[in-house]
């Protein structure tokens, strides 16, 4: 929680953000998880990072958090092109193929799920 004000900036607000050590440790078993699932089909792979995102997003997609959201996004992308890479000779993805495979297996975007305030 932080104190600030509401978006026109007239009224007080306790917003809420993800915590930066809930953050990290999240960070961390995803990258053990991917560490340890990457020889997976890919097709497989990308369906369970893509429920782990939604989870994620479920449960932390409240009000003011869209920033944490996000940034939780890009390094499970970051972490996913990493070990992607890492599956020996199957590996040499670059960030064009990387963007071609996320076009063909789509990974949820990140959304706010739940509006404190209605």
């Amino acid at each position: 929680h932080y104190c600030s004000r509401s978006r026109n900036g007239r009224k007080f607000r306790m917003k809420r953000i993800t915590s930066r050590k809930k953050f990290t440790a999240k960070i961390r078993m995803f990258r053990d998880w991917l560490k340890a699932n990457r020889t997976l089909p890919t097709d497989e792979l990308m369906g369970k990072v893509g429920s782990k995102l939604q989870g994620h997003f479920a449960y932390y997609g409240v009000t003011d958090n869209s920033k944490g959201l996000n940034r939780f996004s890009y390094e499970v992308h970051r972490l996913l092109f990493k070990w992607l890479n890492r599956r020996g000779k199957r590996g040499c993805m670059n960030w064009e193929k990387f963007n071609l495979l996320l076009k063909k297996f789509p990974l949820p975007q990140p959304r706010i799920t739940v509006n404190l305030f209605a």
